[in-house]
């Protein structure tokens, strides 16, 4: 009678231990993914920083502060030059007609949005520029990918 008693004993520990860890991997799983405030959520910005720095014509960096000298520096990963027909972040033009070399970078400046700082930010932004080689003109917009970060002092 002993036996089954510890059997018994045995069968809910291991069910228990078993149903932990499936917690366990639950909870991780949902903050990877950003769905518990505070845990996981620099993920999205993170892959957002990503997709926009491997771009042919990639944001390498950007930043918007509370002071409103907000900055974006572009970077033309293409083979050839190419002029900036329109650069717009948050609905604001900050380039036009400018050219920027293969491989080279430009930095451009202005009040893109008014933010608190450490307050989060997520931006809609694109490029249209022309190859100068080809004069193919193009349209880079990000296909739902934003600009995302925390608003600098």
């Amino acid at each position: 009678m002993l036996g089954k008693l510890y059997k018994k004993a045995q069968g809910a520990t291991e069910y228990l231990i078993v149903l932990a860890i499936v917690i366990i991997i639950a909870l991780i799983v949902v903050g990877v993914m950003g769905g518990i405030p505070g845990i996981g959520g620099g993920a999205s910005g993170r892959s957002n920083a990503a997709f926009w720095a491997n771009q042919d014509v990639a944001f390498t960096s950007y930043a918007v502060s509370a002071a409103g000298t907000d900055t974006v520096i572009l970077k033309n990963n293409q083979r050839n030059t190419i002029t900036v027909n329109d650069l717009v972040v948050n609905g604001v033009d900050l380039a036009a007609g400018e050219s920027v070399a293969a491989g080279g970078s430009r930095t451009y400046t202005g009040a893109i949005a008014a933010c608190t700082a450490g307050q989060a930010y997520s931006y809609a932004a694109s490029v249209a520029y022309t190859d100068s080689a080809t004069s193919a003109s193009y349209n880079l917009t990000g296909n739902g990918q934003k600009l995302e970060g925390n608003c600098a002092t």
